[in-house]
């Protein structure tokens, strides 16, 4: 049972870090470099402690670029669906990945589960799926699915690429230096964009821009580049613990479960 110790760890290590999202989302910071500091922490951390514990660069490692990519690209889905729907569905889908990491774990490595699991996989899915919709807006409102669903098979991507590089024998640390690499130069060149769109004359003309830079010229409150890629620091230290002890669950446990029992971090 310790793939379950595991992913309970990683459970609230990750509700840690959705707490201090959700409270980062309340200041006028720039999101991308708060990722940037969060990703280049990640990456300063695991290197040191790959090379620090002799591991391996095998190619089982190279996985955690494609975790990379989908880590990328499940942030920036969440973000645009909110954005774009405001409504309870985005919420719900992220809640659903667990459903086709299940169903690709069966297809492609022949992994099943018993009455007792499936009971437990359903009851944490439709918990996790009624709480995370309880008391927000109307399914009638539907502009954000396709950024909810995208953020979902982002997601379910991310974690059937961890289980991936366990089964391909990459080392942890390796693995997840690789991941937050690609993570920090994604959110990087994503921040380093939008700083300059921010600083063209004709970036009125742009309603993306024009609403970027309208939120973050606030004289007085907005935070310095310094100190909001400090504070992604100190969300990365939070982040790279999570991570660590997700992938020692999905090296030890059953795919499904262990998404399903990660998903409750929203308790």
């Amino acid at each position: 049972l310790m793939w379950l110790w595991f992913a309970l760890a990683a459970a609230v290590v990750f509700g840690i870090r959705g707490i201090l999202y959700h409270w980062s989302a309340q200041q006028p910071i720039d999101r991308n470099l708060v990722l940037l500091g969060t990703f280049t922490f990640g990456t300063l951390v695991c290197l040191i402690l790959a090379l620090a514990f002799h591991q391996s660069w095998t190619g089982g490692s190279l996985y955690g670029l494609l975790m990379g990519l989908f880590t990328f690209g499940a942030n920036l889905s969440v973000y645009k669906a909110f954005a774009d729907g405001k409504s309870s569905l985005p919420a719900v889908f992220t809640a659903l990945a667990p459903v086709p990491v299940l169903l690709y774990a069966f297809l492609v490595w022949g992994e099943t589960l018993n009455l007792r699991q499936w009971i437990a996989f359903v009851v944490i899915v439709t918990g996790v799926v009624m709480l995370r919709y309880s008391g927000r807006q109307s399914l009638q409102r539907l502009q954000g699915i396709k950024w909810g669903l995208s953020a979902m098979f982002f997601y379910a991507a991310c974690d059937l690429a961890n289980k991936q590089a366990s089964l391909a024998g990459g080392e942890p640390f390796a693995t997840l230096t690789y991941m937050f690499l690609f993570a920090a130069v994604a959110f990087g060149s994503w921040w380093w964009i939008g700083r300059n769109r921010r600083r063209r004359p004709d970036a009125d003309e742009h309603g993306d821009a024009r609403s970027e830079a309208a939120a973050a010229a606030e004289p007085g409150r907005k935070w310095s580049d310094t100190k909001t890629f400090l504070w992604g620091t100190v969300i990365g230290l939070v982040n790279t613990v999570g991570v660590l002890l997700l992938f020692e669950a999905f090296k030890l446990g059953v795919t499904g479960l262990v998404t399903a029992v990660i998903s409750t971090n929203v308790i």
